[in-house]
């Protein structure tokens, strides 16, 4: 199996300016994806897909691959994944003859993945013939979708799952497990990738379970700082 990751690193981050690349403990926050991915013994390939030059000459400054701009209509706000990564194997496919059969998601705003979480994902698809795995992390007590509300215009709490009382699952012991995307790893067939009938990550997806410790993804200045925090800490 031939697996290429793709690094997919957008300028004009609206909440922190230059997310992907502002230093994180000093290192540029996009070097902490590209240097794990260089480590992996699963990955035969890693390109990032960017259309910012500045992300660009800090990704290849930091030993990344940048071998295209995306074009500026699969950069805007609204894009979703699902094009961007059909973009990036058609370019490899027609510029270097390659199609591959898989295909690793590693947002560069997930910092603490490893190499070695990059290969588990990778191995299990292998192994599970499933048309995807992703990284998730259990969503503990208040977190759990039982105690969550959303609200009507008159601010009545409706539950957001309207046919569980709350009354029944009173003590975190007794909610069941539940698991959140946190986005650190996705790793998809790209037979179901350029399938436009299925949905990016098909119709058998596998859960990788990750610590809550690695599955920070930065968003706000206060994620950074949370990180940085984790990093001095080790």
């Amino acid at each position: 199996m031939f697996v290429l990751a793709i690094i997919p690193a957008r300028g004009g981050s609206k909440r922190v300016k230059n997310k992907n690349i502002k230093l994180l403990n000093g290192k540029p926050l996009i070097a902490y994806t590209i240097q794990e991915a260089s480590k992996s013994k699963q990955l035969n390939d890693c390109i990032i897909s960017t259309d910012s030059d500045e992300i660009k000459a800090v990704a290849e400054d930091c030993g990344g691959k940048v071998p295209f701009m995306r074009p500026s209509e699969l950069a805007e706000d609204g894009t979703a994944d699902k094009p961007v990564l059909q973009h990036a194997v058609r370019w490899y496919e027609e510029n270097f003859g390659i199609l591959p059969d898989v295909i690793a998601l590693l947002r560069p705003t997930t910092p603490f993945k490893t190499a070695e979480l990059i290969d588990k994902a990778i191995l299990m698809l292998k192994d599970s013939g499933a048309d995807s795995v992703r990284t998730m992390t259990k969503v503990e007590s208040i977190h759990h979708p039982y105690w969550m509300y959303t609200q009507t215009d008159d601010q009545k709490a409706l539950s957001f799952v309207p046919e569980v009382s709350t009354d029944r699952f009173f003590q975190s012991q007794q909610l069941p497990p539940v698991y959140r995307l946190n986005g650190v790893v996705d790793v998809i067939r790209t037979s179901v990738l350029m399938n436009e009938t299925l949905s990016l990550y098909g119709d058998d997806m596998r859960i990788l379970e990750i610590s809550e410790e690695l599955s920070f993804d930065i968003d706000t200045e206060l994620d950074f700082r949370l990180c940085e925090f984790l990093i001095k800490e080790k």
